[in-house]
């Protein structure tokens, strides 16, 4: 039953405000536990909200980011060449995709305060994606969420800070990515939408629009970069090495802006050679950069 609730939740239009109100039942806290820990638990420097609150700011944000107001349409615009609607569309173990996202952005920091320690006279918490997907991976099982599901909440919860890891010193290589795509299982986007609220819910009301229009780039070029290394489909005419070595690129919202281009051009048939691909990214690129 507390599963089912739960789920209830989690698939209402209104989905933060359903799962607050299990919380303030104590239905959320019989149902995860450890989420308790969270509440009163303060975070430093950027972070507005305590822990248990940053986890329910993260889901109201998956509604906005997914509702049908300004957050929605600016995702689209970034992401044009994705076609949302389809990819949110399926079932993961019979449970609608977007309950999943939700639920993972609402379990996402779950063990911060089981990783809590003091280093360097900072408060952090070292290895928290996975000793969540750890905790996870034991709890959801229980409560009767089928093995599937279970599997793609525990790799987002793992793995929602590997994006930015990504860039952390440079654009990244395609072997990087390839690995990231093959950690997730494929499962990019929906990585990508829990990131992106985590962003959000860090800030609260010190979020900006430009934090979320930087945000929603950064979405468009790891989703780019990762369809570049996708073994499905038509191979890609140019890869994000290929951009990197020939262009000189390093930055990665242009990285992923140029890739965007190409990849709509492959698709449209208006290019269907590696040489006519590369002339595209530099027009492109000298178009975004006489821009700026």
């Amino acid at each position: 039953m507390a599963l089912h609730r739960l789920l209830e939740a989690l698939e209402a239009a209104g989905s933060a405000r359903a799962v607050r109100e299990l919380d303030a039942e104590g239905r959320l806290a019989a149902a995860i536990p450890e989420l308790e820990a969270g509440r009163g638990f303060e975070q430093p420097e950027l972070h507005y909200y305590d822990i248990l609150d940053h986890n329910l700011a993260a889901v109201a944000a998956i509604d906005a980011v997914l509702g049908d107001g300004e957050d929605n349409r600016e995702l689209r615009d970034a992401i044009s060449w994705i076609d949302l609607d389809a990819s949110l569309s399926r079932e993961v173990g019979g449970v609608p995709l977007p309950a999943l996202v939700r639920l993972a952005a609402l379990l996402h920091d779950v063990a911060k305060p089981h990783t809590a320690i003091i280093s360097d006279g900072r408060l952090r918490f070292p290895r928290h994606g996975p000793r969540g997907a750890e905790l996870m991976r034991e709890r959801l099982p229980a409560l009767g969420l089928p093995s599937e599901a279970t599997d793609l909440v525990a790799r987002l919860i793992r793995y929602h800070l590997r994006p930015g890891e990504l860039i952390r010193n440079g654009a990244a290589t395609d072997r990087a990515v390839r690995r990231f795509v093959a950690d997730l299982d494929g499962h990019v986007l929906p990585l990508l939408l829990v990131g992106l609220a985590d962003g959000m819910a860090t800030r609260g009301p010190g979020y900006t629009r430009e934090n979320y229009r930087r945000h929603c780039a950064f979405v468009n070029y790891v989703a780019a970069r990762a369809w570049a290394v996708s073994d499905e489909g038509e191979r890609p005419l140019v890869t994000g090495d290929d951009l990197i070595a020939e262009l000189d690129l390093a930055g990665g919202r242009l990285l992923g802006a140029v890739l965007t281009s190409v990849r709509r051009a492959q698709l449209e048939r208006t290019i269907t050679t590696r040489h006519e691909a590369l002339a595209l990214a530099r027009s492109v690129m000298e178009t975004l950069k006489a821009a700026e």
